[in-house]
């Protein structure tokens, strides 16, 4: 087989493009590790799209709490108990709180929680920064402290 000119120059350009594609590969290997670490990083998706997670969110909740039947009971504390009058109804007000009542007190707490430890670093910081005005200040009036 000859080699001519033309087949000569169609061999370097494809040494050339192999060679290209070598060097690009690693990048393109991080490039794709990269994206499949995003695509599977759910704090991703809540930051892209938060208002239609939310509402799944909110309609996977509301699917998982079964619906309201009249003649629901709960048993009393008591492992075995099997007779009818040690029954107290669900539908009495200390055993439905609602889901309204839940996410408020879910956020009440949340508030509470963030609340404490918001100033507890402020007293933190406060007492930190009087710490060291008070030892800043004795090491002033005592020179001699440095020697």
């Amino acid at each position: 087989m000859t080699t001519t000119l033309a087949t000569e120059k169609q061999s370097q350009a494809i040494r050339r493009r192999m060679q290209k594609i070598r060097n690009e590969l690693p990048y393109d290997a991080d490039a794709a590790r990269e994206r499949v670490r995003q695509l599977t990083d759910w704090k991703y998706h809540v930051r892209k799209h938060p208002w239609p997670i939310l509402v799944t969110a909110g309609v996977i909740g509301y699917m998982s709490i079964p619906a309201k039947n009249q003649d629901r009971t709960t048993r009393k504390s008591g492992a075995g108990l099997t007779d009818d009058a040690s029954a107290v109804p669900i539908d009495s007000p200390s055993a439905e709180k609602g889901l309204l009542g839940g996410i408020t007190g879910a956020l009440l707490t949340l508030a509470i929680r963030s609340g404490t430890s918001i100033a507890s670093k402020h007293l933190t910081e406060a007492f930190v920064r009087g710490f060291s005005r008070q030892h800043a200040a004795e090491t002033f009036d005592h020179p001699d402290h440095y020697s």
